[in-house]
């Protein structure tokens, strides 16, 4: 057996493990979190550690003596949730979490003043084992749900057991769940395999109730999720709409949820369809060669090499997903990048170390294309002109700091559909807050929701070439 230790963010751990061990799985399962936002592919090179002073990348090093592991501090994801806590307890409480692939968001909610009385948010552990949902079903096929369930678990029974303690609550009866398909099989414990391979299966959709101590969650009595639409559609979405409302008469309403598996709703008070475009993670900040997710550090807002803003100042250290928006149509404009998405010298130095290279603007160039052309084949599928539409619902941790003008003129979003634009940040825990104070009665409309794979439709293909374009 080997000694390892470990430090991070000044803790130290001593672990024993059998020689030849990958280090990246030794570190997940004694809950060290790197990032491998390739699914240990080796491609990112975001989880470079150092190995008896030796940097290595965890995904890739076999150990085989032992070892002292320095790993690199771990930063508080920021993510708006939307909406304003009371800080004001009373005696009918509830809980209510939002799973994202980035993201997990906790609120305690009075079910008496009928609002949210604090919300907290943290970092979804399961980033250790590939930052989007395709790499995590990839880990769950290989090895199984058990490392995936159990960090997040731990995660969530951390963050109840922080709120329960603030507010001198010794338990609380009901905690509601929402999230995408994938992450709710994962938080349940439920083998997710068959989400990865065609013809796309759930294990389940519909509505989950289980005793918080038969799944491990302490301090709740009951959870209970709601239910879902399809393997690419999860109840996030169902909460999202359940939340933002059905338009006017005669209208029809556009939600979005912009993340690694871009969801988008099209729907009035009769019809619903619904949508997914693999955009991948580069609005999660994966995939770009100084990206990150929006903690401190994050480049956030960019207007020129003199003007930028940086989440908590100081010194950027890399770029989220809104810097990266506004950075993309700031040199396009001035012809740095060109239409086709070639950029001058294949290299931007942006502030101090942070830079985008000419990969980054292909990465940038997939995910964007993916969302439009997903969004107009929904559209044409729907019937629906951009003159029917009402609302333009963008959801997203970054949302509220988005550059509307600029997303709309690197292609992100049509132009004619700018001044409806209205972010609402997390409308998935939003949603599941009003879920809960409806007496948790699943919508009427979610059963008969419609999913279309837009990716069969022969006009995507045209459009995904067309909108690759500036």
């Amino acid at each position: 057996m080997l000694h390892i230790k470990i430090y991070q963010n000044g803790f130290q751990g001593k672990v024993s493990c059998e020689r030849g061990a990958l280090l990246s799985r030794v570190l997940s399962e004694q809950g060290f979190f790197v990032p491998h936002p390739c699914g240990g592919r080796g491609s990112c090179k975001k989880c470079r550690v150092s190995v008896n002073g030796v940097e290595v990348l965890a995904c890739r090093h076999l150990l085989d003596s032992d070892a002292t592991v320095v790993l690199p501090s771990i930063e508080q994801v920021r993510s708006e949730t939307g909406g304003d806590d009371s800080h004001r307890l009373t005696e009918r409480v509830c809980l209510c979490l939002d799973i994202g692939t980035t993201t997990l968001a906790l609120a305690l909610v009075s079910l008496d003043d009928k609002r949210r009385i604090r919300t907290v948010t943290s970092a979804n552990p399961q980033r250790v084992f590939g930052s989007d949902v395709i790499s995590r079903i990839d880990y769950c096929r290989k090895y199984g749900v058990e490392d995936l369930q159990r960090v997040v678990l731990t995660a969530v029974n951390e963050m109840i057991f922080g709120l329960c303690s603030e507010y001198g609550l010794k338990s609380v009866p009901t905690l509601y769940v929402s999230g995408n398909t994938t992450m709710l099989h994962l938080f349940f414990g439920v083998d997710c395999s068959s989400l990865g391979v065609s013809p796309y299966t759930p294990a389940f959709l519909e509505q989950k109730r289980i005793a918080g101590k038969d799944l491990g969650i302490s301090l709740v009595e009951q959870i209970v999720s709601l239910s879902g639409i399809s393997a690419f559609v999860g109840s996030d979405i169902v909460a999202g709409i359940h939340f933002v409302g059905f338009p006017s008469s005669g209208y029809y309403n556009l939600l979005i949820d912009l993340g690694t598996n871009a969801e988008i709703a099209l729907f009035n008070d009769k019809t619903v369809l619904c949508t997914a475009a693999a955009a991948g993670p580069c609005f999660e900040g994966a995939n770009i060669s100084c990206g990150m997710s929006a903690v401190d550090g994050a480049i956030f807002s960019y207007a020129s090499a003199e003007e930028y803003s940086v989440i908590g100042g100081g010194v950027p250290k890399g770029i989220c997903a809104t810097g990266l928006i506004d950075l993309i149509a700031y040199l396009v404009r001035r012809g740095i990048v060109n239409e086709r998405g070639c950029l001058e010298d294949d290299f931007f130095p942006v502030a101090g170390d942070v830079a985008l290279e000419g990969r980054d603007v292909r990465e940038f160039q997939l995910a964007k294309s993916a969302v439009r052309s997903a969004l107009e084949c929904l559209m044409r599928q729907g019937g629906v002109s951009f003159d029917c539409i009402e609302h333009v619902y963008v959801a997203g941790g970054f949302s509220a700091e988005i550059n509307r003008d600029n997303a709309a003129f690197v292609g992100l979003f049509p132009e004619e559909v700018i001044s409806k634009i209205v972010p609402v940040n997390n409308a998935s825990l939003q949603g599941t807050v009003r879920y809960a104070l409806d007496e948790a009665s699943d919508p009427s409309w979610a059963s008969s929701a419609q999913y279309v794979d837009v990716s069969r439709d022969p006009l995507f293909s045209e459009l995904f070439f067309k909108y690759m374009s500036f």
